[in-house]
């Protein structure tokens, strides 16, 4: 028997991460390579405000 004598669909990955709620990994990632110059100053500064 196969999925479409069953009249079901295979599930592409993106569909699988939207529907299982896994999208919000890819979006972090994504946020963090975009923003990483900011994300390093951020880190930087706030290192040299703890170690004064």
């Amino acid at each position: 028997m196969t999925l479409e004598n069953l009249n079901l669909v295979e599930l592409d990955r993106q569909e699988v991460l939207t529907i299982e709620g896994g999208g919000w990994t890819e979006w972090l990632a994504s946020q963090i390579v975009d923003n990483w110059d900011d994300i390093k100053k951020g880190l930087r500064d706030g290192y040299k405000a703890g170690n004064k």
